[in-house]
């Protein structure tokens, strides 16, 4: 009897163990699913996973992979280099596909390939479609059906979340070289593959403008969801979403929100392109480090290798002049990347001398004015109202906000309504008892989650604990 009850505690304790924690597992789904519009929250869960509970090595390279897909979704590139850097000695494949996803945004080539990768099925599935998409471009020859036909049967069986950004680049290299809607229902297909992913479903929309079918186009436009875009904390989302906006104003005649939608997406262009020079600069010193590196590796090695110094000195010198090659070629493609951007930063220079100084100072001491009173709480303040009411236009406006607040429109008018509310919070108690949806209202926000996001920006805490705050500082 004994015997049996040991074989039953072992064989529970192990399917326990099998099932592992139910809400660690329930938090990673959650980060995982928020990533793509909510990269910032989708970290904090991370954050939250990593500090409360104890993770194995498939759970930690979970938690990496996630972290640097976040990262690189909010546009802060040089944390995510770190992460994916050559430097690491454990290269899993999920990282690995997105290492050289991330690399290939900013038009570099990933030379490294671990031994062990090309086993696994995500990894060889990667390396396919970018086998095809080389071919593509260097040929110019179409993607017949039967090829996107392997395509999509293959993807199924792999990780889509893993194939995310291979999917979308090659979606996106398809829809605009499409000729006679040929790639219409591959594309589809892919829309409703990743039918919780925003950016699929923005691509699927501006293939159908493109092809003029502008009323289907619109039908899904207004299904996507705009006030979690506007929010939305990633960079490259919230700029094809603009995008999209931009080329369906200019086809429907919308005169006015085609200039909105430009100027937020020219404000994302320039963070982007910032960041990508920054990054791009990043990556080389890496592959300078790592060149320093193997360099006195292969020098510290070879000096046991007592069989000529004639051949250790051949070996060396070709060695360096092979890598003094690559570097020349990136240092040179570093140099072509200078000259563009600042080419671009000059022309827009040039763009943003219309202000004269006299009509920019005054539209300053007008904004001044503005900000001592309270119109900014107003729930319909928009870019184009607060211009017509200090006697502007929208670009001057957006130019004189830009260039002296440091910041685009919404978080000026959401740091100015952030401000007022927090001035209550301390100087009248009674709106420390008030639930969060009236502050927000109160300040002018239309959504509880907006008035959150906003307030944590500019003071660092959600409302909630800024409040308990005040309130344990004054019984102190």
């Amino acid at each position: 009897m004994k015997f049996f009850s040991l074989i039953f505690m072992t064989v529970f304790s192990l399917v326990l163990a099998g099932t592992g924690n139910p809400e660690k597992n329930q938090l990673f789904r959650k980060a995982a699913h928020e990533i793509v519009l909510s990269p910032e929250r989708s970290m904090e869960v991370l954050d939250y996973i990593e500090k409360n509970f104890q993770l194995d090595d498939k759970e930690s390279d979970r938690l990496i992979y996630l972290r640097a897909k976040s990262l690189y979704y909010q546009n802060n590139l040089t944390d995510a280099l770190k992460i994916i850097s050559k430097e690491n000695e454990h290269f899993f494949p999920d990282l690995m596909i997105l290492r050289r996803n991330i690399l290939y945004s900013f038009n570099i080539s990933d030379t490294f390939y671990p031994k062990d990768m090309p086993l696994n099925n995500d990894y060889r599935f990667s390396k396919k479609i970018g086998q095809l998409m080389t071919r593509i471009s260097g040929n110019g020859k179409p993607v017949d059906s039967e090829e996107l036909l392997v395509v999509l049967k293959e993807i199924r069986p792999c990780h889509p979340e893993v194939q995310r950004e291979n999917m979308l680049t090659f979606s996106e290299y398809l829809a605009q070289h499409d000729s006679g809607r040929r790639y219409q229902d591959f594309l589809n297909q892919i829309r409703n593959l990743y039918k919780n992913d925003p950016v699929f479903k923005i691509l699927y929309i501006k293939y159908l403008l493109k092809n003029n079918i502008s009323g289907a186009a619109g039908i899904l436009i207004a299904e996507l969801p705009e006030e979690s875009l506007e929010q939305s904390t990633n960079v490259y989302l919230k700029y094809r979403y603009y995008d999209l906006l931009v080329i369906y104003y200019s086809k429907t005649d919308q005169y006015l929100d085609y200039k909105e939608a430009v100027q937020k997406k020219e404000v994302l262009f320039n963070a982007i392109d910032r960041v990508a020079f920054s990054a791009k600069n990043k990556w080389f010193g890496i592959l300078e480090e790592n060149y320093r590196n193997e360099l006195n590796s292969a020098i510290t090695a070879r000096r046991y290798i007592l069989f000529s110094v004639l051949g250790i000195a051949v070996l060396l010198i070709i060695f360096i002049s092979v890598r003094l090659f690559h570097i020349r070629s990136q240092i040179r493609e570093y140099e072509d990347f200078r000259i563009k951007l600042r080419s671009n930063q000059d022309r827009k220079a040039v763009q943003s001398q219309g202000i004269s100084e006299k009509t920019e100072t005054l539209l300053l001491l007008k904004l001044q004015d503005f900000e001592k009173t309270t119109d900014y709480i107003r729930p319909d303040i928009s870019l184009q109202s607060l211009a017509k009411k200090l006697d502007t236009n929208t670009k001057y406006l957006s130019e004189i906000i830009n260039k002296h607040k440091q910041k685009n429109f919404n978080t000026y008018i959401n740091e100015l309504r952030i401000n007022y509310i927090t001035g209550k919070l301390k100087e009248h108690t009674v709106y420390r008892n008030y639930k969060i949806k009236y502050l927000a209202e109160e300040s002018g926000f239309s959504t509880h989650s907006a008035f959150a996001a906003a307030f944590k920006a500019v003071n660092g805490l959600s409302p909630a604990h800024y409040i308990q705050l005040l309130t344990h500082k004054e019984e102190e």
